[in-house]
């Protein structure tokens, strides 16, 4: 990255600190403001390689390099602070120099010549920089009022030019003939137009007071120094079995993408403050450092007077004996066991790998899915001083983009480091006003990578709306939904208890089309104003000028803290808000169509339910709320209803069965236990049709073999509770029923459920088991049978796509 050398003057003459018509601060303090947002930039940056001076002008004493007699009078340079007792004309930013210029400044006494104050900044910028390549800047804020002496100006603006600096001026209360801008009260504009035709001889960008305030506080982010990650060969085809037939092409590989960090905080002592101002060194002043001991510790199992337990174990005999660290060894868990590795296991079992990216083949680049982009963006260029690469590396990108296939690529940064899989997708770039080929090089998941979440069916959507006097409802006509179709039987047609829609399908569309329209971003925002101080509509929320708001309101209180220790933290800058918020003038204009949207909908906000400790403690602390004691009986000697609700469980029966009126999906055993073991009424009836009705929908709503094993542990449940609470015929039954139903009935998708039970033996409750059952050992074993699988029916008329096929088995 380039080295930067920043001059600013600051023009401190008296004239600067009057108040002009129109404005509430002066020329001086709305210059100081926006010097401490270039300061504040260049601090958050923290590169030593951008150093800056202050050159004040107009100030009653005189300290420069240049100061001789009556010559460079009332110009003073900022002295920074040293650790080796230099001088330095040039210095990065810190924290004195940013409180210096947040008090204001210097309140100069007259007599101050601009054009001596550019002389000294050249020099220092000159006697600084020398032969070295930098960026040499000169930021001038002035409103040109004082006299100034331009005698020899060309000299000195062929010595800048020579130099390469590049000038900034910044003028308050300057004319702008190109916008119509003229101040009719101030004095002449003889140095006003002197200042111009000067910076006109260099290259040169001039702004107005207003204008430069407006883009520097303006939120900025830090620049980041393009550093490759990846230097090295991108192989087609295998060097090392068929060097002849392969191809090498050197590439240089950037991050393009990655997530901007929040600063690490250090450790700092608030003992540190004590310390008085004379001893404290600024490198060491606060600085914790950390000292990690390991130590010996007795397990739980162990028995601490037991003398012979270290010498079992390889351990320290003695309880907090430091251990050291070369040796410990990493352990993994393996199920719930700790597995220590030594080094020399975890060297054996590393993977070797050579650092390289190899091409494994090329696919279509439709067949990569959106999902499957898992990590940054890489910025793959063929390495420009190589001739071979550049001759290379651009076929093979305009082939990709021509066939609209991408290459499925393997990614080793460096030599036995982890593999990646990714994709090389090709990508113009335009670098010095020239398109050049170039690649984007996305990683993509390993198996292990992908989570594969269940939802439930929404294809009562699918279904058309039927409006009435009360309600809506909504009745499935397809025949690919046997979910849709089995909730229709069971509520009696009624409409899914999801389904809240309140208009017709078509309506719903239009009001949600209507919302999208008035929240369009594509002209939402408003672009610089032209020559003729008008602006044209654009796109709002372009990457380019969204930042991050974390970020940003981090550095604007570190700034404001630096400077006030004691002080309340500021206000959120509104520009950080706006990053994350919707664009003001938009909410008004969506208003009617959000509440269309709503209104299409019928709405309930759901109470969340308190749970665990909350949940108790809850109830205990509203138990005995406002009940008088004369009240707690009713007249008829039953206890109120309200007043039993609140009541604590004080057995642990009560604590296990008495809120279980239901067996769940989400833990159906649980549930199913838990109930059967009440004891302030008789469950296990409703308990056993319960998890019946459970194991059915799990099976019928597993996906493959998904929720088989849930349904397993519960028919392994259901059979124990019915042989002990002497249910036997209720299991049956269903059992029967449930067999049926998945080998020749309406879900033959899921026999291999059957097969599972069949295997583990799970039959009928024969009379050996439960003296009340009618079925004997003989036809419980007759029912596990393998019974000859029936002819297979004539082909369907109508021919089911696979995928359709697929959502049916989800169902």
């Amino acid at each position: 990255m380039a080295k930067y050398a920043t001059a600013i003057i600051l023009d401190v003459n008296p004239s600067m600190r009057e108040l002009r018509p129109g404005n509430t601060k002066t020329a001086q303090q709305r210059a100081t403001e926006a010097i401490f947002q270039i300061l504040h930039s260049k601090i958050i940056a923290g590169r030593k390689r951008d150093v800056v001076t202050l050159v004040e002008v107009g100030t009653a004493e005189t300290d420069n390099v240049l100061a001789d007699g009556s010559d460079y009078q009332h110009v003073s340079a900022y002295r920074f602070e040293s650790d080796d007792d230099s001088d330095p004309l040039l210095a990065m930013a810190d924290l004195h120099l940013l409180k210096y210029i947040e008090q204001g400044g210097a309140r100069g006494t007259g007599n101050g010549d601009l054009m001596d104050a550019i002389v000294v900044a050249v020099h220092m910028l000159d006697q600084h920089c020398r032969h070295l390549k930098f960026e040499k800047r000169i930021t001038i804020f002035t409103d040109a009022q004082s006299p100034i002496d331009n005698n020899g100006w060309e000299q000195v603006m062929t010595k800048a030019q020579a130099m390469g600096v590049y000038l900034s001026l910044i003028g308050y209360e300057f004319d702008d003939p190109e916008l119509g801008i003229k101040y009719e009260d101030k004095p002449a504009t003889k140095n006003e137009a002197f200042l111009r035709e000067m910076a006109a001889s260099l290259e040169h960008t001039i702004w107005s007071g207003d204008t430069a305030a407006e883009f520097l506080n303006s939120l900025r982010s830090r620049e980041v120094k393009p550093v490759p990650v990846f230097q090295g060969p991108l192989v087609l085809g295998d060097a090392e079995l068929y060097p002849e037939r392969s191809i090498s092409i050197p590439v240089a590989v950037y991050k393009k993408t990655l997530e901007a960090k929040i600063p690490s905080a250090k450790n700092w002592s608030s003992l540190a403050e004590n310390i008085p101002d004379a001893p404290r060194l600024d490198e060491s002043f606060g600085r914790v450092d950390m000292d990690r001991t390991y130590k010996f510790v007795v397990a739980e199992d162990l028995d601490p007077n037991n003398v012979d337990a270290g010498a079992a174990t390889g351990a320290p005999d003695e309880e907090d004996a430091e251990v050291d660290k070369a040796d410990l060894v990493r352990a993994y868990k393996y199920g719930k066991t700790l597995v220590p590795l030594s080094i020399e296991d975890e060297a054996a079992m590393k993977l070797r790998t050579v650092k390289g990216m190899s091409v494994i083949g090329f696919v279509k680049r439709e067949l990569v899915l959106r999902y499957h982009y898992m990590s940054e963006i890489l910025y793959v260029n063929p390495q420009p001083e190589n001739a071979a690469s550049q001759r290379l590396f651009p076929p093979l990108m305009a082939a990709l983009r021509e066939l609209h296939w991408v290459a499925l690529t393997r990614y080793v940064r460096r030599d036995d480091a982890n593999p990646k899989l990714g994709f090389l997708m090709p990508h113009e770039s335009v670098s010095l006003g020239a398109e050049k080929e170039s690649a984007l090089w996305t990683q993509i998941p390993f198996l292990e990578d992908l989570r594969l979440p269940v939802f439930l069916p929404l294809d009562f959507l699918l279904a058309p709306v039927i409006l009435s006097a009360s309600s809506v409802q909504s009745h499935s006509i397809t025949i690919n939904s046997q979910s849709t179709l089995d909730s229709q039987r069971s509520s009696g047609g009624k409409a899914h208890k999801m389904d809240v829609r309140q208009v017709p399908e078509e309506e719903i569309k239009n009001r949600i089309d209507a919302i999208i329209d008035t929240m369009d971003l594509m002209e939402a925002a408003d672009s610089a104003k032209d020559e003729f101080g008008v602006s044209e509509r654009t796109e709002a929320f372009k990457v380019k000028s969204v930042f991050n708001p974390s970020i940003q309101r981090l550095y604007q209180c570190l700034a404001h803290r630096a400077i006030h220790p004691d002080a309340q933290l500021p206000p959120v800058n509104p520009d950080i808000m706006a990053c994350i918020n919707p664009i003001e003038k938009l909410i008004p204009a969506a208003a009617p169509a959000a509440e269309k949207v709503k209104e299409s909908f019928l709405i309930r906000k759901v109470e969340s339910k308190l749970s665990g400790k909350r949940a108790w403690a809850e109830t205990a602390a509203t138990a005995g709320e406002g009940v008088n004691p004369a009240d707690l009986l009713s007249g008829d000697g039953a206890r109120p209803e309200k007043i039993a609700k609140v009541e604590l469980a004080t057995t642990v029966e009560e604590l296990q069965g008495r809120l279980v009126e239901k067996v769940s999906t989400l833990s159906p055993v649980d549930d199913f236990e838990r109930m059967i073991k009440r004891t302030d009424k008789d469950c296990v009836s409703d308990a056993v049709a319960q998890m019946c009705e459970v194991i059915t929908n799990l099976v019928h709503h597993s996906f493959q073999s998904q929720l088989y094993d849930k349904a397993y542990a519960c028919v392994v449940a259901l059979r124990s509770a019915c042989v002990v609470q002497e249910e036997p015929a209720a299991f049956d039954k269903w059992l029967t029923e449930f067999k049926r139903d998945i080998t020749v009935g309406e879900h033959p998708e899921h026999a291999p459920f059957w097969e599972r039970l069949r295997e583990n033996g799970v039959t009928l409750i024969p009379h050996n088991e439960d003296n009340e059952a009618p079925v004997s050992e003989e036809d419980a074993a007759q029912f596990l049978a393998k019974e000859a699988e029936p002819a297979a029916p004539p082909p369907a008329a109508m021919v089911v796509d696979d995928e359709e096929d697929m959502l049916g088995m989800m169902d």
